[in-house]
């Protein structure tokens, strides 16, 4: 019984002592950032500023324990003399090779990041197409097709939202609840409504 609990701390405490292994990252080496968005084949450059709040927040960032997430967001340092570190994001958890996870704190944090190199304000909010079923909303979160892009974008427009599409997602200022998201989604997959409101 001893031999099994001492067995079982081991293994905890060398469980445990893996989130202390977190590699951080010097800013004098680093090249530069880049980020984007999950789906995307562009990524974007993060700016000085932002390399350096980046690095902090990492260096900084607290345990959180294993995850396993869908990233949102993608982020590859470039460091000095070709190497490279890939992280994944998910709202304000952030995670390297393996599962272990972190979190800098804030949940905007990288979309923050992205929307501000993609040019838009934080007044914009991503169009996902939602649907009903039971009486609770979802969302699909996959890259638009081309059929449903354009069509999103008349809807949107003969409702008089602003809208700025940045590769191949569109983004509308203010938001939208949930029910008239999807009242827009079905009046985009309605080829007779978008025949009848050009």
């Amino acid at each position: 019984m001893k031999q099994s609990l001492i067995i079982i701390l081991l293994f905890l405490t060398s469980y445990v002592s893996s989130f202390n292994d977190k590699q951080k990252v010097d800013k004098n080496n680093v090249d530069y950032i880049e980020i984007y968005k999950q789906f995307d084949t562009v990524s974007l450059r993060l700016t000085s500023d932002q390399v350096a709040d980046f690095i902090d927040n990492w260096n900084s960032s607290s345990p959180k324990g294993p995850y396993k997430y869908l990233p949102e967001y993608s982020l590859t340092i470039h460091f000095k003399g070709d190497s490279s570190l890939s992280y994944r994001t998910s709202s304000d958890l952030i995670k390297q090779r393996s599962d272990c996870a972190y979190s800098v704190g804030d949940k905007e944090y990288f979309k923050n990041i992205w929307f501000k190199q993609a040019g838009l304000t934080d007044k914009y909010f991503e169009y996902s197409p939602t649907y009903q079923k039971e009486g609770k909303f979802s969302k699909d979160r996959n890259p638009l097709d081309k059929k449903h892009y354009d069509a999103i974008k008349q809807v949107l427009t003969y409702y008089k939202h602003k809208w700025t599409g940045v590769r191949g997602q569109i983004f509308y200022e203010g938001k939208i609840d949930d029910e008239l998201l999807w009242n827009y989604t079905t009046k985009a997959n309605d080829s007779i409504w978008l025949s009848s409101h050009r």
